[in-house]
């Protein structure tokens, strides 16, 4: 007998079925135990299958007892090899790289397959669940699930090998380590929270980040049980925080790693020194100006407002370059299934203590309602921010009209409760006066605000050139560790860490006392100022 490359005939997978019943009984006679003769007999008739699948067969019957011998001798090498002493039922586990076993260890060798077990796809597990812990038979599975019984054996066989590899490469042994993530949002309108709270989902999103995964290979990867990974993946695909490629699932989003943090804080280290330079001379050279403009707030001192104009010309600065002279676009945020819009913004972290958004920086801003326009706006440092600031003060201050009720910052005593006036000051943005209660922030008319921008000259060629150069580094180093399908929401992404700069600079001219050190026992608000009669596009 001898088999060829198989080109026109096609065999009817149906033939094998006279041959199941003998190719058992072969099995048990040399083997005289049950689960020994299934085993074998289920992996013969796969290896008859997938030959079939193969060759042209110019004699069945000879051929399928030549492969029956030869897998028995394998099966019997194998055993010799590799067994452990169970019990027929249990015939499952006689698959293990294991040695010297006794009943000390033997509870944790059920545990390590059944862990394995669960790292199946739900077409393999299921059935293994039902055969040898329903004890259902293959007849009754093939009726439960639609299939032939060959199509059942076969999954059985596949799922034994599957089983038998992984716990002969690594035994499952899993090292588990909380994923620590700062989450949030790229200027989009949706919840991280409602996707990448848990850790199953984080450690889903990781395993699949570099490369589309099937179920199983997440599950490989991650230690997680296929039922857990088939249970979440809906979820993270609805959220968007997950996509499907085929019959497998890449992440939808970019997760700025330790590793990719560091070599990009390395890219800006020699830029945050320079910048510091050029602020510590245009905030000297405008501190006997300032006195001359007519604000409340100008006696505040370059050390105060320094915190508002430092942030303000340094994202009008960026947005400049990045937009206007590397054509550097950031697109639209992307519709999402949960009705939002917007990409995630994952950053991992050390631990979850610590706050990997400390030099994030960004600008609240709030209006009111009334006719006569007033903007609280509030430019912040993630080490030094405040939320009570934002949402209990400045939003509280504009929606009940305090700017307009001041006069040259002064806010008359019946215009707060006690309650209200005490909660601002706790907050650091009042302060008790003889008159009633004092802004502690600066007030501006529109042209007024105008005027004390234009103290300050950022333009230069030399810092330009230096600025472009080192945005472009900052977007290259992104392209080297975003992987390739990711890579069309860099612009956003690098957009949010280019800020990045603006705390840092402010911790270095903070350093240098230049602009003064927060108190620590109240909120930083030195970069809280009211504009009046115009919206600024900060």
């Amino acid at each position: 007998m001898h088999a060829k490359r198989k080109e026109e005939i096609n065999l009817d997978e149906n033939k094998i079925i006279p041959y199941i019943e003998p190719i058992f009984r072969f099995c048990y006679k040399r083997l005289s135990n049950r689960c020994d003769a299934e085993d074998l007999a289920s992996e013969i008739i796969c290896h008859i299958l997938e030959g079939m699948n193969k060759y042209q067969i110019e004699s069945l019957d000879a051929w399928v007892w030549r492969i029956a011998h030869n897998r028995y001798a394998r099966f019997i090498d194998n055993r010799n090899k590799n067994q452990i002493v169970l019990s027929c039922e249990d015939e499952l586990f006689d698959i293990a790289d294991y040695s010297d076993v006794d009943e000390d260890n033997t509870q944790e060798q059920y545990e390590t397959v059944f862990r394995c077990l669960h790292t199946l796809s739900s077409e393999y597990k299921n059935i293994f669940v039902d055969y040898y812990i329903g004890e259902l038979s293959i007849r009754s599975l093939a009726k439960k699930y639609s299939l032939s019984e060959t199509t059942i054996k076969w999954r059985l066989n596949v799922g034994r090998r599957k089983i038998r590899d992984r716990i002969g490469e690594n035994k499952m042994d899993k090292v588990y380590q909380r994923i620590s993530w700062d989450t949030k949002t790229c200027n989009g309108n949706m919840n991280p929270d409602a996707y990448l709270h848990t850790q199953i989902s984080r450690a889903i999103c990781l395993a699949a980040y570099e490369k589309p995964l099937t179920v199983e290979e997440i599950s490989i990867s991650t230690g997680i049980p296929t039922m857990y990974v088939e249970d979440e993946l809906p979820r993270l695909e609805y959220g968007d925080a997950i996509c499907k490629v085929g019959n497998k699932y890449v992440t939808d989003f970019i997760i700025f790693r330790l590793k990719d943090r560091k070599q990009t804080e390395d890219v800006s280290a020699s830029v945050i020194g320079m910048l510091a330079d050029k602020f510590a001379v245009i905030l000297r050279e405008a501190e006997d100006k300032i006195n001359a403009l007519d604000f409340y707030g100008n006696d505040f001192g370059m050390s105060r407002l320094g915190y508002i104009i430092v942030p303000y010309l340094l994202r009008q600065k960026i947005r400049s370059i990045k937009e206007e002279r590397l054509n550097m676009e950031n697109g639209p945020y992307p519709p999402r299934k949960d009705g939002g819009y917007g990409w995630f913004i994952v950053e991992e972290t050390v631990d979850e203590s610590e706050n990997c958004a400390e030099y994030d920086s960004g600008c609240n801003i709030v209006g009111d309602d009334s006719g006569n326009t007033s903007y609280i706006y509030y430019y912040w440092i993630g080490k030094y921010f405040d939320l009570n600031v934002y949402r209990t003060g400045t939003w509280w201050m504009c929606e009940n009209g305090i700017p307009q009720k001041s006069v040259n910052g002064v806010v008359p005593k019946e215009a707060l409760s006690e309650e209200d006036a005490a909660h601002l000051i706790e907050i650091n943005l009042l302060i008790k006066s003889e008159a009633g209660f004092s802004l502690n922030f600066p007030h501006f008319t529109a042209e007024q605000f105008g005027k004390f921008v234009s103290l300050f000259d950022m333009n230069d060629d030399k810092l330009n050139d230096l600025l472009a150069e080192w945005i472009l580094s900052v977007r290259k180093n992104f392209e080297k560790f975003v992987p390739k399908h990711l890579h069309d929401q860099i612009n956003q992404w690098v957009s949010g860490y280019l800020h990045q700069i603006i705390g840092y600079v402010t911790d270095e001219l903070i350093r240098r006392g230049i602009l003064r050190k927060p108190d620590g026992e109240k909120p930083l608000t030195d970069g809280v100022f009211c504009v009046e009669g115009k919206y600024i596009n900060l």
